[in-house]
């Protein structure tokens, strides 16, 4: 992931696909529905650099599960 996807807040993104995920399954039919879903499809696959829904899914709760990294800065001591 780049410098730019790592400043974006995956939570939100990933909760309004699976609004819209549970609205699209309801009413598949529904051209505004449909619409919605595919926005938010191809807000998640573009945070999260996957090209399909559903991977793009699975990447975003697999970065959200995983615990955050600080990174270790050396220290250097002089005696």
């Amino acid at each position: 992931m780049d410098a730019s996807r790592a400043d974006v807040d995956i939570g939100p993104i990933l909760r309004r696909y699976r609004r819209w995920e549970r609205r699209f399954l309801a009413a598949p039919t529904d051209a505004r529905v449909r619409a919605g879903f595919e926005s938010a499809v191809a807000a998640l696959c573009a945070v999260t650099g996957e090209r399909c829904g559903r991977e793009a899914a699975a990447t975003a709760e697999r970065l959200l599960r995983a615990p955050v990294r600080h990174e270790r800065t050396a220290v250097t001591t002089f005696v």
